[in-house]
């Protein structure tokens, strides 16, 4: 968590195995007025600092935020699946 002038601007989201092989980042939220300024880099640091001895981390993104997080070192998966029930985010989401 990412904390301004006592205002949360930016937050990270993960769950793990209790660090033993798997995890997954579900969430890296930073407020459009405090974006470009290197929060969600920040954010993405520590996560991946607490999960460092993790063999497996996955990562739940937004499109468009692709390019970020290859910059911090995540790469597209051959066998990620999902479902959901509002068709827009399938439509979204979905290939």
């Amino acid at each position: 968590m990412v904390v301004m002038d006592e205002i949360v601007v930016g937050v990270g989201r993960a769950l793990s195995d209790d660090g033993v092989f798997n995890a997954a980042i579900y969430d890296v939220v930073v407020h459009h007025e405090h974006q470009k300024k290197g929060i969600a880099s920040l954010i993405m640091s520590d996560l991946l600092e607490q999960l460092k001895d993790v063999s497996c981390i996955m990562l739940i993104s937004t499109t468009g935020n692709e390019a970020f997080y290859k910059k911090q070192g995540m790469k597209r998966v051959k066998t990620g699946m999902a479902r959901y029930l509002n068709p827009a985010l399938e439509d979204e989401y979905l290939i």
